[in-house]
Parts: C-alpha cells; sequence; structure tokens
C-alpha cells in the first residue's frame, strides 16, 4: 500500500494517480498545499513539492512524477508496462512526458495556475493578470498544434498504445480545462484523443476533484464535449 502526497490542482499528482490507477495499484491520497511548506512534509521532500509517494512495504520516500512511476514500473514489472515495449518507443515515451513536465509545464499550465490559482494565496493579489493569460493561451495553441502533428501518424501521443504519455499530457490538460481556459472548437484532433482518454476508467477519478470555491465549466467531466 502507498501514501500519495498530492494537491488536486497540481498537474504532476494527476499525473502518478492515473498511472497508479492504469496499474490496478491501491493508494491513499493525502491532500497536501505544499506552499505552506509543513514542516512534516519538508522532512520527506525538502523541496516542498508535490507528488510525494511513501511505500509503507519499506518506507521508501520517493519525490518528482517521473521518478515516482519509473519506481512504480520497476516495482510492480509484473503488470501492464506504460513506459513502451521496444527500446525506440520507450525513448519516444519519455521525451514526450518530458516535453509535457518541463516545456508544456512552464510556458503555459505553471502560468495558468498560478493567475487561476496559487496566487490567490499571496497578499496583495486580487485577479488574474490578463496579460499573463494571454501570453500562456499564445503559447498553448503552439503546443495543441504540435499534439495535432503527433497525432497525425499515431493513436496516441507515443504510438499506437496508451503510455505515460499520454498521462503527462492529460495531466496538464485537464488541469487547464478545469478552469476553462481551452477553447476546444480550435483543437478537433485533440480533442477526439482527449475524449478517449477522459473515457478510461483510469481518469474517472480525476474528473471527480473539486476546488473549492472554483466550479469547472460544464463540458469539464464530460466524455463526450
Amino acid at each position: 500500500m502507498y501514501r500519495l502526497y498530492h494537491h488536486p490542482v497540481c498537474p504532476f499528482s494527476r499525473k502518478v494517480r492515473i498511472h497508479l490507477n492504469a496499474k490496478e495499484i491501491g493508494v491513499e491520497l493525502i491532500q497536501e498545499n505544499f506552499w505552506e511548506r509543513r514542516k512534516e512534509f519538508i522532512a520527506m521532500n525538502p523541496a516542498g513539492s508535490v507528488p510525494v509517494l511513501f511505500d509503507n512495504s519499506n518506507s521508501a520516500v520517493v519525490c518528482n512524477s517521473a521518478t515516482i512511476i519509473e519506481y512504480i514500473e520497476e516495482k510492480h514489472s509484473e503488470t501492464e508496462n506504460f513506459l513502451g515495449e521496444s527500446i525506440f518507443n520507450k525513448a519516444e515515451v519519455r521525451r514526450i512526458q518530458n516535453w509535457f513536465d518541463e516545456k508544456f509545464y512552464y510556458e503555459v499550465s505553471k502560468y495558468i495556475l498560478n493567475e487561476r490559482f496559487y496566487n490567490r494565496y499571496l497578499p496583495g493579489v486580487n485577479s488574474p493578470n490578463s496579460e499573463i493569460l494571454r501570453v500562456a493561451r499564445r503559447n498553448l495553441n503552439a503546443h495543441m498544434t504540435y499534439v495535432e502533428y503527433l497525432l497525425e501518424t499515431r493513436k496516441y501521443l507515443a504510438g499506437d498504445y496508451i503510455s505515460v504519455a499520454d498521462f503527462s499530457a492529460a495531466a496538464q490538460i485537464s488541469v487547464l480545462d478545469y478552469f476553462g481556459d481551452i477553447n476546444w472548437n480550435h483543437y478537433l484532433p485533440v480533442k477526439d484523443w482527449y475524449s478517449i482518454i477522459k473515457s478510461h476508467k483510469i481518469f474517472s477519478e480525476i474528473l471527480k476533484d473539486k476546488i473549492p470555491n472554483v466550479n469547472p465549466p460544464e463540458w469539464y467531466s464530460k466524455i463526450d464535449f
């Protein structure tokens, strides 16, 4: 059994939760408001970020979403592998996972999450900065165009089978969609792919997450939207 310290709006937490669901591994979810820098949490992860996985079987503490996924894949190698089959596919899965964890997050998600959610905990910040949101949406358009390019020859982002690449992308996109920052009419191929991801039972728990005082758009949890 595992404990996962997470936050509902953290895309990296969502990615790990999707992966654990796909592996059919039970986990106790503990919501961590990481910006509060709780002493006990900092003792586990001095970086102060989520997600953090605690393995009850050996008291191991595993930090960083990609590292957690590697840990789970190695420890539960008897179950379905979501990091790719061939050496080339594994490289592509990891490349796309890193694209969304690093490039997409730091060019899009980070700005939207700060303006829509995290900044509310900072003194003197009253409303989102429209210019920052405009730039983030412009960056989003470039990334969605790249996703459309990938989907021209693939069913999923890294090939014909669902993988951690899809988990990483869907986690980032789902957070933005919660705040209504994606106009799906502009990205129909991505919408079709995302509908497939949303239809998997591994994603259903993510779509049930609710943030106090912030309601998602009516299409957020619908498979057909």
